[in-house]
């Protein structure tokens, strides 16, 4: 059974757990006939002994009893078993620590077998409350004697010393990372003990100081014999006698850097510092330095660099001037003051603005400030004032001038007088651009040719000669392949370039790129030799001559025109002569042959204002009309063009029917009309025209009893000329005249078509 807490002072069994705390309540209160210990009341005397010392016990200890190691501990331990406790208590202790049960197998197989074991800052990892956590310990096992004197349990102290291990390796990694401070630290550093100055350390720079000697556990005279007679010895014996640190900059030092080597000249600033024991007393010296040899050295050929540049720039015929880091300008050469006539130091800082031209300033100062910003080299040009006043361009540039560490510290610059090369620039520029203008004017176009590579150049209007989008350069074969190939034989060939033999004015066409259009282009080409009589470049003018060549055919074919029409002309006059004069009186075939002679005239006006290359429908008709009463004559049509052979024949025949209707039809009497119309109708294979002459209100009309010359040019040449046929009806109402053709479709380029005017009677 299970004894209440309360039972320790009542039951004589439980006295001995008296002063065992919350763990001793708690093994009274335990039922431990469920474990190989048995009922409380029967345990051993040896056993209630030993609970009764652990439990006493303010060191965390517990006792494992049996071969199966049954755990009995003290309050103490419970603290340490953390969440495991109170599960722990009566636990076998394998089962109870089954991560390190291999552990607690091991002790109980030596101390129940009489043996003992220690472990200083052992290592463990245990899950006492639920996570992995590693603990260190001091752990001490001996065995527990029962009555006949074998071990029967173990007893366990445990103490944890986790954060005492925690603290000695923050501690040792302080001190590594001093170490390493130390050794890494860019000066050099030592540290001497007792008055003969013994090296207890020395950190890398130290070493290399002195050569990579090993000087450790040496006094110092003894490690570095060439130092006596130097005043070092004497300064380090005067540190540990007075107590008083010593601090010296840019001292002279003459050591040994490489065995058997010459000694070296070195500057050095050092610190001696002494170093106190616990009693106060100096034990030692702190010796702490740099090697300044490199910087003063670097600084007197700075100043020698300085020099030679001042020296330099005050001999310089350019203006020469510096600035701070920060933009500052701080010092100019004599050249700037004589040319601006400024006293020294007028020109410091932003004074340099007030000779810069107020045109150039603003801009001058934002190059200069981005110079400054981005640290890359500043280039600009601006125009300086002269002391007489006058403005002169000049070219200035600054470079940065970095330390080692690649910081800017300093810029320098130089301003060069560009003034003459501006003025010729510009003159050459305006002197170019002229040519160009003249050349775009007359429409040529440069072109230069490198024979040994083949690549062209062009002026500004070259490439659009050809069709081709503005670049700096094409190869010749590019051009070569624009021309047409059947005008390919007057073109220069790559054996007749290289010989310089090519024809140097030729015509042919090209098909542009870009539009497909065929353009005709002139050459005109000569070639520029070397010593040796050899082409090797080809230079040369091109011009668009397209619309001369076809004002050229257009000339041509215009002469064999007039040949062809003055012929047709003749012919036509003799013609209406002939018939005019047959079988009628002399004055009236002058009259008859005036009018002819006078429509067919302006059938000619209106062929001669189109160049002969058609004319309107509606035109002609009311020019042949307008000698006719035009208040009795109506005409209406769609807008026509017609060619010249149609509006001759046209004319002569809208003459003949007005003639005949002013002597015998409608024009006769003053209420007669006359329709003239026409119209464009679909016909199966192609479009039709009907043309019609029609009168009304005119006196009766019989047929004629002879055709007569207008008939017959009516009818045949009007029909004819228009490729259709012609009908007249004498119809008693009033004659009616019919052209039916095919509907006109000649070239007529050029021939403005307009809406015939349309005159109601």
């Amino acid at each position: 059974m299970a004894a209440d807490g309360s039972h320790m002072h009542q039951d004589p069994a439980f006295k001995f757990l008296s002063g065992g705390g919350e763990t001793g309540r708690l093994i009274a209160a335990f039922d431990w006939a469920a474990t190989p210990l048995g009922r409380i009341e029967e345990w051993p005397q040896s056993l209630k002994t030993s609970v009764s010392l652990v439990l006493r016990s303010q060191v965390p200890i517990v006792m494992l009893w049996g071969p199966d190691g049954v755990m009995i501990y003290n309050d103490a331990y419970s603290v340490f078993a953390g969440g495991r406790h109170p599960k722990l208590l009566g636990s076998n202790v394998r089962e109870g620590w089954p991560e390190v049960a291999d552990f607690n197998d091991n002790v109980m197989k030596v101390v129940l077998r009489g043996g003992t074991l220690a472990y200083r800052d052992q290592k463990l990892t245990l899950y006492r409350s639920g996570q992995p956590e590693p603990v260190w310990m001091n752990l001490d096992y001996s065995p527990i004697l029962d009555e006949s004197g074998e071990p029967a349990g173990v007893m366990a102290i445990v103490v944890e010393t986790t954060a005492k291990v925690a603290a000695e390796t923050w501690q040792a990694g302080e001190r590594e990372r001093q170490r390493q401070m130390f050794e890494q630290a860019p000066g050099f550093i030592a540290i001497m003990t007792g008055p003969d100055h013994v090296f207890e350390l020395t950190n890398a720079a130290y070493r290399q100081l002195v050569g990579h000697r090993d000087v450790l556990g040496l006094p110092v005279r003894q490690a570095l014999p060439e130092v006596q007679g130097q005043g070092f010895f004497e300064l380090l014996d005067q540190v540990y006698q007075s107590g008083e640190p010593f601090v010296g900059t840019s001292l002279k030092a003459f050591l040994q850097r490489e065995p058997g080597a010459p000694k070296q000249e070195r500057f050095l600033d050092l610190i001696y510092q002494p170093v106190r024991g616990a009693d106060g007393s100096v034990v030692g010296i702190f010796a702490q330095g740099i090697d300044v040899t490199d910087r003063l050295v670097a600084e007197e050929a700075l100043r020698r660099s300085e020099a030679q540049f001042r020296s330099l720039a005050e001999a310089m015929p350019n203006h020469v001037w510096t600035s701070r880091a920060d933009g500052y300008l701080d010092w100019f050469n004599p050249q700037v003051y004589d040319f601006s006539g400024a006293a020294a130091g007028e020109l410091d800082g932003q004074g340099w603005a007030e000779i810069v031209h107020p045109d150039d300033a603003v801009d001058a100062a934002q190059k200069w400030q981005a110079a400054l910003a981005s640290e890359i080299p500043y280039e600009t040009e601006f125009r300086l004032r002269r002391h007489d006043g006058s403005y002169r361009w000049h070219l200035a540039r600054a470079v940065p001038i970095r330390d080692a560490m690649g910081t800017v510290t300093k810029w320098i610059g130089t301003n060069t007088d560009i003034d003459d090369q501006k003025q010729a620039a510009q003159a050459l520029h305006e002197s170019e651009r002229r040519l160009q203008l003249s050349q775009n004017a007359a429409g040529i176009a440069a072109l230069e040719l490198d024979i040994a590579s083949g690549m062209v150049i062009g002026s500004e209007g070259f490439w659009d000669l050809w069709g081709l989008s503005p670049r700096d350069s094409v190869h010749i074969s590019v051009l070569e392949n624009i021309v047409l190939p059947e005008d390919k034989d007057v073109r220069s060939t790559q054996e007749t370039r290289r010989k310089g033999t090519a024809n140097p004015n030729v015509e042919y066409r090209v098909r542009r790129p870009d539009t497909g259009e065929i353009r005709w282009l002139s050459r005109n080409i000569d070639f520029v030799h070397d010593e040796a009589g050899r082409p090797i470049k080809m230079f040369g003018v091109m011009q668009d001559i397209t619309e001369r060549r076809e004002a050229q055919a257009r000339q041509k074919m215009l002469t064999h025109e007039l040949e062809h029409r003055i012929k047709n002309i003749l012919a036509m006059v003799s013609a209406i002569a002939s018939q005019t004069l047959r079988n009628t009186d002399i004055d009236t075939a002058r009259n008859t042959f005036n009018e002819r002679l006078r429509a067919l005239a302006n059938a000619h006006d209106i062929l001669n204002n189109a160049s002969w290359t058609g004319a309107p429908l509606n035109e002609v008709v009311e020019n042949s009309t307008a000698v006719f009463p035009t208040e009795q004559i109506t005409i209406s049509g769609p807008s026509l063009a017609i060619n010249p052979k149609m509006a001759l024949s046209l004319a002569l025949a809208v003459n003949e029917l007005g003639t005949n209707a002013l002597k015998y039809g409608a024009l006769s009497v003053p209420e007669g009309r006359v329709t003239i119309e026409w119209m464009i109708e679909p016909g199966e294979t192609r479009d039709m025209l009907t043309w019609r002459w029609l009168e009304r209100g005119g006196p009766g009309v019989t047929p004629p009893e002879r055709r007569g010359f207008g008939s017959f040019l009516i009818e045949r040449v009007f029909g004819a000329d228009f490729n259709g046929s012609v009908r007249i009806e004498y119809d008693p109402d009033g004659v009616e005249c019919v052209l039916t053709a095919p509907s006109p479709s000649p070239d007529l380029s050029g021939v403005k078509e307009r809406q015939g005017p349309q005159s109601d009677g």
